[in-house]
């Protein structure tokens, strides 16, 4: 039970963290203009249902990243499944999210999808790497 605990704690601070980063020293800038230029800035919500789909967001992630990327990764003792499975979980929800917008609303701008698509990329392997690393660190320690 502890164990699984720490690993849904650690995938989501990674996560969070990771993200927060890469938002406040990229993609928010990047965002903000590329939305200024497109003509489309005041359609994003900004209000308290902003933190609170974060949160539930962060928390869908969070679990799909500890049962689909981490557990698998820990039996199989692998890094490298952890960071394929985390790109593959990573472009599919955040392709899920962003290319949507792309097809369906007129001039989105190409460069939020690719932005949105590159979050997916990073993300989501990040949080599992150091994840099963450190589970699989523990894991090695227990056994010693």
């Amino acid at each position: 039970m502890k164990t699984t605990i720490l690993k849904y704690l650690s995938v989501f601070a990674v996560y969070l963290a990771v993200d927060v980063t890469y938002q406040f020293v990229f993609g928010i800038p990047f965002s903000q203009r590329i939305q200024e230029d497109a003509g489309i800035r005041d359609i994003f919500a900004e209000t308290i249902q902003n933190p609170i789909l974060i949160l539930i967001w962060f928390a869908i992630m969070t679990t799909a990243i500890v049962r689909l990327v981490v557990e698998p990764a820990v039996a199989a003792k692998s890094i490298s499944v952890a960071a394929r499975k985390g790109i593959l979980l990573g472009l599919t929800a955040y392709g899920t999210l962003a290319l949507p917008n792309g097809w369906s609303l007129a001039d989105y701008p190409i460069a939020l999808v690719l932005e949105v698509m590159l979050e997916g990329l990073l993300f989501a392997p990040i949080a599992s790497v150091v994840t099963t690393w450190w589970m699989l660190k523990k894991e090695k320690a227990a056994d010693q």
